[in-house]
């Protein structure tokens, strides 16, 4: 039965791929309503084969009548396979799994997806709730259903997708020649960034306590009791020490090329009070902060602060939780668009930005996400889903060698994916083994 049991197994397989999917698809449906968001998983197949056979023979004995038209004997044989699996679904409404998806994604996860040449306006667009570049004292937000305004100070027609070097937010009824949404100033910025790549850099260290004055008569005994892998000791200008950490991890800094040089633009960080303060050769040469501009140094570290030396920008990571929302304002705000304009063709948000109007037709474009409505009764593509009695799918997997004409929707689904799968835990998918097979 070796080739029955290895067909079995490979179509499990596509079954729970399937099944992981649709429910992400279903998810990202209920975000565009705005209904509520549930998580489940086909945590197991088990398969069941059976196989029976048998033979049966029949001889004649006694008086045979002649007008019985039957054989004298009689021979069957048989052979059957049945298959009849079982499975079982868990919840992953759990209370670990919400506050994992409801926590900000890690620094470590972008640097993956912009490290595996995903184009970096997608994981920007999707990973970062809002940007605040230098000189700006508000946060741009990346959300379609935003309803403030910006206005662009800096004379251009808006849709030249010209970057915006002079802009403000708008209170209500203040007036502006050339205003547009904020969504749309979000993606602007976005588009002006040069390819930004990660960089890992130590931490810095943080000061324990005030300074003091170091007298060796009183205090050579503290001095040797310091556990060097935890702190050290450090000589201010002023004579005095300071006790310092040791630190053991490492942050994240995004770099930007300039010509033949490269420059830091941001720091990725899960955390409100991460330092702002960064090398400015961390993209060069990974400095660390072993020396800065305090240590009387005779070359000291040039430093870096985020959002306040002109070129860097601050970004603020949304969770798991939000990035699938983002996604189906997305698609809401893109039939919003749609329904509005019926003498213009299907609005779809794109990577670039593309003028909407009629000589324009944007979901040609690369397009972050776009879903396919079809009759219920056609035949269904390999991702879809049936909701509120219409039928809705992605469109059909394919190569993609221009970033800028590309539906990057399967790729869209498959960071999803990738970040829910960070937060599932084993203890929150029961396993019951159980493999049957009945020669």
């Amino acid at each position: 039965m070796g080739d029955a049991i290895n067909h079995q197994i490979f179509d499990y397989y596509q079954v729970n791929d399937l099944a992981s999917n649709q429910i992400i698809l279903l998810n990202i449906l209920y975000a565009r309503d705005g209904a509520p968001l549930h998580f489940s998983e086909l945590s197991q197949i088990r398969g069941q084969l059976s196989a029976n056979a048998s033979a049966s023979t029949t001889f004649p004995f006694g008086v045979i009548g002649h007008a019985n038209p039957a054989p004298r004997d009689l021979a069957t044989l048989g052979a059957t396979v049945s298959s009849s699996p079982s499975f079982d679904i868990a919840s992953l409404d759990t209370k670990d799994f919400t506050a994992g998806v409801m926590e900000p994604i890690t620094p470590e996860a972008i640097k993956y997806f912009l490290n595996e040449a995903v184009d970096y306006r997608m994981v920007l667009t999707l990973l970062v709730s809002g940007i605040r570049p230098a000189g700006s004292s508000e946060m741009v937000l990346n959300a379609p259903t935003d309803s403030r305004i910006v206005c662009n100070e800096t004379p251009h027609v808006f849709g030249s997708n010209a970057e915006l070097t002079n802009f403000r937010i708008l209170e209500a009824g203040e007036p502006c020649a050339n205003r547009f949404s904020e969504f749309f100033a979000f993606l602007n910025i976005i588009n002006h960034i040069n390819r930004p790549y990660p960089v890992s850099i130590q931490t810095p260290p943080r000061p324990v306590g005030p300074p003091f004055t170091l007298t060796m008569n009183s205090n050579l005994r503290a001095i040797t009791s310091i556990d060097p892998t935890k702190y050290k000791l450090k000589r201010l200008p002023s004579g005095q020490y300071q006790l310092m950490t040791v630190p053991h991890s490492s942050m994240i800094v995004l770099c930007e090329t300039e010509g033949n040089s490269a420059r830091v633009a941001s720091v990725l960080s899960d955390s409100d009070n991460a330092p702002s303060r960064v090398p400015a050769d961390a993209c060069s040469t990974r400095g660390s902060y072993d020396d800065d501009e305090t240590a009387g140094a005779a070359s000291p570290v040039k430093m870096v602060t985020i959002g306040i030396t002109p070129g860097t920008f601050t970004l603020e990571l949304r969770s798991t939780l939000e990035v699938i929302r983002y996604v189906g304002q997305i698609l809401a705000f893109q039939e919003a668009e749609t329904a509005a304009h019926p003498r213009l063709p299907e609005r779809c948000i794109t990577l670039q930005f593309i003028p909407y109007d009629a000589s324009h037709e944007t979901c040609k474009g690369g397009v972050l996400i776009h879903l396919l409505k079809t009759a219920v009764a056609d035949v269904p593509p390999d991702l879809s889903v049936l909701y509120h009695g219409d039928r809705w799918s992605l469109p059909a997997p394919h190569s993609c060698a221009d970033q800028d004409r590309c539906d990057h929707s399967q790729e869209t689904m498959s960071i999803i994916s990738l970040l829910l799968n960070r937060n599932k835990s084993a203890k929150d998918i029961p396993s019951t083994p159980a493999v049957e097979v009945v020669p």
